[in-house]
């Protein structure tokens, strides 16, 4: 059994061990960047070192790699930098495993999905930018390769834009957090995104971007109330949970507005995708909206939800044209038929779904396994088990070209610490890595237990000590009962009853101009 998480696609054993308690000696390549970094992971002890020798092969795909670790040396292909990459990522888990004595292997490995990605929500809890770093590290680490990075929220703007300044001046800052006391805030500047994004550029992983449109915006409307349907001057949100003042649909402005952040944005990430949200989109303003409402009769609309179609199909157009992709969360299939060729994070599928999945594929479009179940890692061990993380169908439903990968998601309304953040993510991190990298016929759950001491040996070797054992990851009924209990508390954090106090005076005070239009 070799450590080695996710599990190579072939692997034979050899006889023999290879003493790299020296460490490595590597020949010049062209990858000197990756074998820089893969050398500050090493610590010898000896002072032998053993040979390492890298070859390119144009014929390999481009994450794919072969390993041949011998008695007295290591020889790596690899077609491109990528692959080179992760075949020092396998190396590193055989080094640190065996404490520098490592076995004889030969490997060849790929990954069986193009997509495998993780989201970081900064926008619950803002996380400096060492601590993203960290993240991503621990992405390639993982051999992952999308960086998905929630940036704005109700509860907070993260990311600068300056043709908006008071969108981190203002909207970066909240009072408190639920019921206590303690602001919160954090935004990063336009240099410090481009840092993150030349990170994860240096690390193999493409950056995306999610600026949430037309829900979740709460905290730009702080900064810019007439973005709203009634120009209301609302707080930075303290709370949880979904909020009801959205972006206006009906006003060329708010348009405006949403195409001159995405300017800056699309500048800042080059990778070609822009992520926009579109889930939690409560309806209840625009029901009530003059602005709304005379947009969808000038559209010729059945309703609002069609409305939030037109909205994000206008906004992809838009973005199409710079050669941007865009992607929202599957929910804009509930708020209205967004195009074809917007691509879905897929959260919310039921098994009674599963066909009209299927069928948006074969309309073209590209879906990507976001499932909550069990993919949230913020969720309880109880709701989401490192047993269920592993064993998952990655495809949702029948296998098919347009269901191109799988994300992990780190949401943070509980995530306060990093400490928190660790504990929620591992090891369910490595049981999704080789769910979403490794061949289904290939994977094999208690022999992914059996890797388990040698892969909480890696993570400490970074400082990752705050993690969950097996037996947490995996609790029994009573406890985890109790654990799903001692979660719900969140939903005493979600301003439910304001909601509904606010929506009747908002109604009295707005709706009657509606009905008397009517």
């Amino acid at each position: 059994m070799l450590n080695i998480i996710p599990k190579p696609l072939k692997a034979e054993e050899l006889p023999g061990k290879a003493d790299a308690r020296g460490g490595f000696a590597f020949a010049p390549c062209e990858w000197e960047q990756d074998t820089a970094r893969f050398l500050q992971y090493i610590s010898p002890s000896k002072e032998v070192k053993l040979p390492v020798t890298a070859e390119k092969d144009p014929s390999l795909e481009k994450e794919e790699y072969t390993l041949k670790v011998s008695e007295d040396k290591v020889k790596i292909t690899a077609s491109c930098s990528a692959g080179y990459a992760y075949a020092l990522e396998s190396l590193r888990q055989l080094y640190v495993a065996g404490g520098g004595l490592m076995p004889c292997v030969n490997i060849s490995d790929k990954p069986r999905f193009a997509w495998r990605g993780f989201l970081l929500d900064v926008g619950r809890y803002y996380m400096p930018v060492d601590t993203v770093k960290k993240f991503i590290d621990i992405m390639l680490m993982h051999k992952l390769n999308v960086f998905h990075f929630h940036l704005t929220e109700d509860q907070g703007w993260r990311i600068e834009i300056k043709k908006y300044p008071l969108l981190t001046q203002e909207g970066s800052k909240r009072s408190h957090t639920n019921f206590n006391h303690k602001p919160h805030g954090g935004f990063y500047t336009q240099e410090e995104i481009k840092d993150i994004v030349n990170y994860c550029h240096e690390r193999h992983i493409i950056a995306v971007p999610e600026i949430d449109m037309p829900g979740h915006m709460q905290a730009a409307i702080h900064c810019y109330p007439e973005l709203s349907c009634f120009d209301r001057k609302l707080p930075v949100a303290t709370h949880w949970g979904v909020k009801h003042d959205i972006l206006c649909a009906g006003k060329d402005s708010t348009m405006r507005f949403v195409k001159d952040v995405l300017d800056e944005v699309v500048e800042l990430f080059p990778d070609g995708y822009v992520h926009l949200g579109g889930d939690e989109a409560p309806k209840t303003r625009w029901e009530i909206c003059p602005h709304c409402q005379e947009k969808i009769k000038q559209l010729g609309l059945e309703n609002e939800n069609q409305l939030q179609a037109h909205f994000v199909g206008e906004v992809k157009d838009y973005l199409k044209a710079k050669g941007v992709q865009t992607i929202t969360w599957n929910e804009d299939e509930i708020s209205g038929k967004a195009p074809a060729d917007v691509a879905w994070t897929v959260w919310n599928v039921l098994e009674k779904d599963f066909n009209k999945m299927y069928a948006e594929m074969e309309r073209g479009r590209t879906l990507i396994n976001a499932s909550s179940v069990p993919n949230y890692l913020d969720l309880t061990y109880n709701k989401n088990p490192l047993k269920a993380v592993y064993t998952q169908p990655v495809t949702i439903c029948k296998p098919h070209e347009k269901m191109v990968g799988a994300e992990a998601s780190l949401w943070t309304e509980q995530i306060p610490t990093l400490k928190r953040a660790y504990f929620m993510t591992f090891p369910r991190l490595g049981a999704f890595c080789e769910a979403v990298w490794s061949e289904d016929m290939s994977r094999n759950y208690d022999e992914f237990l059996a890797r388990i001491p040698a892969y909480e040996k890696l993570l400490n070797s970074v400082g990752i000590s705050h993690t969950a054992s097996v037996k947490r990851a995996n609790p029994g009924k009573l406890f985890g009962a109790l654990e799903q209990l001692w979660f719900n508390k969140v939903q005493l954090c979600w301003h439910g009853l304001h909601n509904l106090i606010d929506n009747a005076k908002v109604k009295k005070k707005y709706g009657k101009n509606i009905h008397d239009k009517k």
